[in-house]
């Protein structure tokens, strides 16, 4: 797995461009806030949009079809074979992700 410190994630990202420049704060601040030095468990979820459109043979995630779940009572859902059907992410590769994205930003 990737991993990085925060003297890394200064050093390679800090003043490349805006966008390094967000993500090496965003990252650093969930980091220290929570994470005790995991980089990046939190902030992976301001990429995942991204991650999703550029997810060709489930590079970064994977997921499956499944009938939509439809609100019961108290907080229980129903599952309808019938019911339209939803795309289900169950897995992301967060470690890959942001391997990914960080080489592509220093490079």
């Amino acid at each position: 797995a990737f991993t990085v410190s925060k003297p890394e994630l200064e050093f390679w990202l800090k003043g490349k461009n805006p966008l390094a420049d967000y993500l090496a704060e965003n990252t650093i601040q969930k980091a220290e806030s929570y994470a005790k030095g995991t980089a990046w468990t939190r902030s992976i979820w301001d990429v995942t949009a991204v991650a999703w459109l550029l997810n060709d043979n489930d590079r970064f995630m994977l997921s499956r079809l499944i009938s939509t779940p439809l609100p019961s009572y108290d907080n229980y859902y129903s599952i309808n074979p019938q019911a339209p059907l939803m795309r289900y992410v169950y897995h992301i590769k967060r470690d890959q992700l942001m391997t990914d994205l960080f080489r592509k930003l220093i490079d």
